[in-house]
């Protein structure tokens, strides 16, 4: 293992030019350098890229999606409009069919007290355990104590927004999000897969921003590093921000550059093949049902 300290960027952080390296802390001690998550750029960088004074490895990049929550009180109203006809139309189509399932009212709540987010946890807790996330990759809803401990000191300070979407009193969906200044971060989220058909992720994200819209206190909607479908649908602008490890120049550090990058293109490979003869989305199905 390499010491590396470590930190993540934040969204509205200067952008990275092409010869520049991201922040660092001001002293690395014993660490052999650091790795900034999720730094944003100002366009694409070369993967490895060895300088006079370190090696800079970008392994990942991506577009960071987000949603721009300030504005007045039709804000919501503005958000929707803006999504094209098609996606309007299936939000809207989404909403109605889950209202149909539970007898016409929709039974949404949201968290932030101390006390809630205790209940908050629990609710969670159920719906993550029925996740694929969980059985299979073992990253449902964090239990330890640390993180619960965390919560709480920060719903204290008003930070912290929680939303569960129930059906006949059960939980189905749950979202929770942590505030940083004027900034809602998407951290942890899931539903029940028995319910996918009526799409409760997505009714409960459209009820979320739509609380937090009303609040008027917020700028953004932080969708964190990562792109995946659900995240560019209710996104309104992206950035792209890449993982940006700066090592010292020493035989170990960068050898394991090497063999990550050797490996990671192995993969990455692998996976075009499997998309190419139509087995990448089988095989994702089959995880998910297993």
């Amino acid at each position: 293992m390499v010491p590396l300290l470590r930190r993540s960027a934040a969204l509205d952080e200067p952008p990275l030019h092409q010869g520049d390296l991201p922040e660092g802390p001001p002293e690395l001690g014993s660490a052999l350098g650091y790795v900034v998550w999720s730094q944003p750029l100002v366009r694409r960088l070369p993967v490895i890229t060895p300088r006079w004074d370190a090696i800079r490895y970008v392994p990942r990049q991506y577009r960071r999606f987000s949603i721009e929550l300030s504005g007045g009180f039709d804000q919501f109203d503005q958000y929707m409009a803006a999504f094209s006809g098609r996606t309007r139309s299936g939000l809207k189509r989404d909403g109605r069919k889950f209202a149909k399932l539970s007898s016409g009212s929709v039974d949404f709540r949201q968290y932030r007290t101390p006390a809630q987010i205790e209940c908050f946890f629990a609710l969670a807790r159920k719906v993550s355990s029925k996740t694929y996330q969980e059985r299979r990759l073992k990253l449902g809803f964090p239990v330890d104590p640390e993180f619960c401990a965390a919560a709480i000191a920060l719903s204290k300070q008003d930070c912290i927004r929680g939303y569960i979407l129930f059906l006949s009193g059960e939980p189905i969906s749950y979202l929770y999000c942590t505030v940083r200044g004027d900034v809602v971060s998407y951290d942890h989220h899931g539903f029940d897969p028995a319910f996918a058909e009526f799409s409760p992720g997505a009714v409960l994200q459209l009820l979320a921003l739509q609380t937090l819209f009303a609040e008027q206190r917020f700028s953004t909607f932080d969708f964190t590093p990562g792109e995946g479908c659900h995240k560019e649908r209710f996104s309104t602008q992206s950035r792209l921000c890449g993982d940006i490890f700066v090592v010292k120049w020493r035989v170990l550090p960068i050898l394991l550059i090497l063999l990550h990058h050797a490996v990671d293109r192995t993969s990455q490979s692998a996976g075009t093949i499997l998309e190419r003869v139509n087995l990448k989305s089988a095989l994702r199905r089959r995880l998910r049902g297993a």
